[in-house]
């Protein structure tokens, strides 16, 4: 499966940053905080769009797999083909810039969220240079386990909203727990805010960003 992708390259960067959209937003979105994020441009940026078009013809936006908004049932098969079409794309983009997976870095908001956990993760995973989960919780629904005992002090990027109604303070506390117990090198970040993004959890992600080698 081939994904649309929005790149934000920087000349000679040795790093490269994936960014993964939550539910009905799409390859823009967490690409235009990279500016802010990574001022000294250390890093370029991949935000592929996910594969799977929302309900009801809504073409503005896009997601990761389906959602039935009134029973929450997930169609699992659209998450896995997701995990492998965002697995083949890293490879593709590091070979292509000549960039080791231990500088390769994977962020994620919400579903993207999920999504890099699985990615840094799996079994087979890659040795991939840190994590950076945003509103996001385990993914423990999925048919892929995920193991994160050889963080070995990768660094690895925690943040939620405590008035968050979709995924609670309980579900982030979770993922900084896991990560902590595997060895990862955990900042954590909750801020009084719901299901989104604010330009002071992007101040806290670009000082994380900046303090990578």
């Amino acid at each position: 499966m081939s994904l649309t992708t929005y790149r934000i390259t920087r000349d000679g960067a040795p790093r490269l940053l994936f960014l993964l959209h939550g539910y009905s937003a799409e390859q823009h979105h967490l690409a235009s905080y990279v500016p802010l994020i990574d001022p000294d441009e250390r890093f370029s940026a991949i935000a592929p769009r996910g594969p799977v078009p929302l309900p009801n013809g809504d073409t503005d936006g896009a997601s990761w797999w389906s959602i039935d908004t009134e029973t929450t049932q997930r169609d699992l098969s659209q998450f896995q083909a997701s995990v492998d079409a965002l697995e083949a794309l890293i490879a593709d983009e590091a070979a292509a810039a000549k960039v080791p997976f231990e500088r390769c870095y994977i962020g994620g908001f919400s579903q993207g969220g999920y999504l890099a956990l699985t990615l840094v993760g799996k079994a087979d995973a890659p040795r991939y240079g840190g994590v950076w989960a945003i509103c996001c919780g385990l993914p423990e629904f999925a048919a892929v386990p995920v193991d994160f005992s050889t963080g070995d002090g990768r660094p690895a990027l925690v943040q939620w909203g405590t008035r968050d109604l979709i995924v609670t303070t309980d579900q982030a506390e979770a993922v900084a727990a896991s990560l902590e117990a595997g060895g990862w090198n955990t900042q954590v970040h909750a801020y009084d805010m719901a299901h989104s993004q604010t330009i002071e959890m992007m101040i806290d992600a670009r000082a994380w960003l900046a303090s990578i080698d």
